[in-house]
């Protein structure tokens, strides 16, 4: 539950990834303690509000339960907003027929603790087990029955000030797609409308997975550029070959009959140019760039009379900024980070609820088999715990994975979470001694094993990073394919 801020960077790389968000917010000025509604099958509008429980003097008790305040009530009864730039949406008192008149008592809360009592007709859960009462912090996941799921969490009073000119409804996709209502998410689209309109160039760093390349368009889109955006992975371009691809060639060069070439920089004149994995283009080649940066000077191969384009960069990489050319780096005016999902699980039931229905429109049988009246898919008992809790190496694209296999593995029709746990990375040998030791028939199993995901064999087999498997199956000439129907 962290909310994108540098803070982090300087944190403990041991440090459980719960704590160290909750030590960050404590950190963040005016943050209250309170529950997040993760889920909650008898009223979907409710999900994702929060539940401010710090605003009320720590020696009362607080209730949260159904219907509106009574004069024989204990104490306060805790109010649902929605959190939004333009201002908090109190939402009416909770209707679930799932939650008793008084559920919960909240008692003895500090800002990053509270002691909770259950006193309602609904089974109750902490973390997954079963409890009457329980002392929670942030990240500790409340189970009310299958219907409803909260989450402690600590949270800002106000999630900013800068407020979108069209806002979409609570939880669902932005004008680019981008999903999340966490202070996180709110941050990242506030500067990338800072950052759209201007005309320096962009470095996005994040890692794998989340959605660098979502930001990458809507950097573009918000540029106002008249030109198109020109796309290139910069790791698929081979490193003799990289002015060819980034300049182009005049015709008849290098060889007869070449014909002629704008190159990367000359398509995107008047546009935009995304780079993604830009912290893997050679050295030599990021060097050859630094004057089409600064001024948008260039010489097609074979030309001697320069050409300019107006373009912008936009470059992407998981890597930090270490790994590139620092000269380069330093032509980048604008950075923009996309959090890790780990670090805004408030966002995962919205993203699930979005990821889950595109996966209907590839198959609509599975609204028909798993979905309720309401719009909310059925999920099994521990379902939205186990994905709020679960570790995302992967982020979004791992989410997806996860849950095709839960489709894949439901008997019924309910959402089961896959048993055993999937794991992030499938281990298929210990790490070898050094690199050069792992034969061509190692790197193809590992390959087979994670369906073809190089950042899963990567790690599975103990490398450094992504760029030293390329290079390995580049030396072995291995080649890199995935089963029909995976991702």
């Amino acid at each position: 539950m962290s909310y994108g801020s540098n803070i982090l960077e300087t944190l403990p790389e041991t440090e459980d990834v719960r704590s160290r968000s909750a030590r960050e917010l404590r950190l963040e000025k005016s943050c209250e303690l309170g529950l997040l509604m993760l889920w909650n099958s008898d009223e979907p509008h409710t999900i994702g509000a929060f539940l401010a429980v710090a605003g009320i003097s720590s020696s009362r008790t607080c209730v949260f339960g159904r219907g509106p305040a009574r004069s024989d009530d204990e104490g306060p009864r805790l109010a649902a907003v929605l959190q939004r730039p333009s201002g908090n949406e109190l939402l009416p008192p909770f209707e679930s027929p799932s939650l008793s008149r008084v559920q919960l008592l909240i008692r003895g809360f500090s800002l990053d603790r509270m002691e909770i009592s259950n006193v309602g007709r609904r089974r109750f859960s902490v973390n997954g087990r079963a409890v009457t009462e329980s002392a929670i912090e942030p990240g500790d996941v409340i189970e009310l029955g299958p219907q409803l799921v909260l989450m402690c969490i600590l949270r800002p009073r106000h999630v900013g000030t800068w407020v979108p000119a069209a806002m979409p409804p609570f939880g669902e996709p932005d004008a680019h797609g981008f999903v999340g209502e966490s202070l996180a998410a709110w941050k990242l689209r506030s500067e990338l409308a800072f950052v759209s309109p201007r005309r320096g160039h962009v470095l996005i760093l994040g890692n794998t997975g989340t959605g660098k390349e979502l930001i990458a368009n809507a950097v573009h889109s918000g540029s106002n550029r008249i030109g198109p955006l020109v796309a290139r992975n910069a790791a698929t371009i081979p490193e003799a070959l990289v002015d060819a691809e980034l300049f182009g060639n005049m015709r008849g060069y290098p060889n007869p009959g070449m014909p002629e070439r704008k190159g990367l920089f000359g398509a995107a004149h008047s546009g935009s140019l995304f780079l993604d994995e830009f912290a893997d283009l050679p050295s030599s080649g990021q060097a050859h760039i630094l004057r089409v940066l600064d001024a948008g000077q260039y010489h097609r191969l074979g030309e001697d009379q320069p050409r300019y384009s107006d373009f912008r960069l936009i470059a992407a990489t998981n890597r930090p900024e270490s790994a590139m050319r620092a000269d380069v780096v330093a032509r980048f005016e604008f950075r923009l980070r996309t959090p890790d999902l780990n670090k805004r699980p408030e966002d995962i039931p919205l993203l699930a609820k979005h990821l889950l229905n595109a996966m209907c429109k590839e198959a609509p049988e599975l609204r028909e088999r798993f979905y309720s009246n309401n719009g909310l898919p059925r999920v099994g008992s521990g379902f939205v715990r186990k994905l709020v809790r679960h570790d995302y190496r992967g982020n979004v694209r791992e989410l997806r994975q996860l849950l095709w296999l839960a489709v894949s593995n439901s008997h019924g029709d309910r959402l089961e979470w896959p048993e055993p746990e999937p794991q992030s990375v499938k281990q298929i040998a210990p790490p070898p001694h050094s690199n050069a030791e792992i034969a061509r028939d190692n790197l193809q199993r590992a390959l087979d094993a994670n369906n073809g995901s190089i950042e899963k064999t990567w790690r599975a087999l103990g490398l450094s990073n992504r760029h030293v498997l390329n290079r390995l199956l580049r030396k072995h000439g291995v080649l890199v394919t995935k089963q029909h129907g995976q991702t």
